[in-house]
Order: C-alpha cells, then structure tokens, then sequence
C-alpha cells in the first residue's frame, strides 16, 4: 500500500515538549524544509523494526533540506523514563532530535492512533503523507515508498 495521502496543516508541536539531541523546534521554524514525523515507544517491538530505515533516512537526508523528529509517547510507565529514552536511542544510533511526549499532548494532538505512525509534512507545513505500522512487513516495500513520498516533496517548490 502507498502512504496515504492527507492535506492538513501540521500541528505544531505541545508547548513544555522536552527535547533530547536538538533544541526546542517548532514547525514554524523548519518550514522550507520537508519533515518526517514519527510517533514510536522503545519498548515496541513493530518501532524498533523501523530504526533501520529512520537511520537511513538522517543518512541520506540529513543536512539535504529534511529534518527527522521523533515524537516519543510511552506505552507504559518505564517507557516515560528520560535517562532510558536517550539511552535507547543512543544505542539504537537515532541521532535525530527527539520530542520526549510523556503527557501524551503531542499524540493527541496530531489525533495519531498507533505504534510507530510516520507524517511527511511538505515545505508549507502541511501533512502530505501518512504511514501506519512497520514500514516493511512481508511484502509490503515501505521504506522504499516513503522515501519516494520524501524525494517527491524535497523535488516540489518552496
């Protein structure tokens, strides 16, 4: 299955967010540039399944007009810790900056329903693309779709 398509405007992210790896961002800031927007948990399995591909992403992207945010929201309890949200991330190699969302406020409001769930946002700030899910299971080809969403959107005009 393609990514499905959306047009909505991106919802900027929760004040009071905390950030690990970066400084606070903000939509706003990063118009002009296509975002990648993923809501993943370290304790789930079908997200740590997709870390190859967002470690390729901050690779090839990286620098290249695209920004990577991940968007943390626990599933559990030990899943809020901050230490072992960088810890994981660090040996997992995510070295893109990271939205600790222990409230849930982010989750809420990007009206986002699972474990891991990707947005690409185009340079005017709007959602263009939505994937659900492991990006590549049994003989769906997601990483290779998304990424094609992404050149799209970095080949359009400002």
């Amino acid at each position: 299955d393609p990514p499905a398509a959306v047009l909505t405007s991106a919802p900027e992210f929760a004040p009071g967010t905390e950030w690990l790896q970066s400084e606070p961002l903000t939509l706003a800031s990063l118009r002009g540039q296509v975002v990648v927007v993923h809501f993943w948990t370290f304790g789930c399995i079908n997200c740590i399944h997709n870390y190859p591909a967002y470690r390729a992403w901050q690779k090839e992207y990286g620098g290249k007009g695209v920004t990577i945010v991940g968007i943390h929201t626990p599933e559990s309890e030990g899943e809020a810790d901050l230490k072992q949200v960088r810890a994981k991330a660090e040996k997992s190699g995510l070295t893109f900056p990271i939205a600790v969302d222990n409230t849930g406020q982010n989750w809420r409001n990007w009206n986002n329903r699972y474990w891991p769930s990707i947005y690409l946002i185009d340079k005017a700030g709007r959602v263009r693309y939505r994937w659900e899910g492991e990006l590549d299971s049994g003989t769906t080809k997601g990483e290779r779709l998304v990424r094609q969403r992404i050149d799209e959107l970095l080949a359009e005009e400002g």
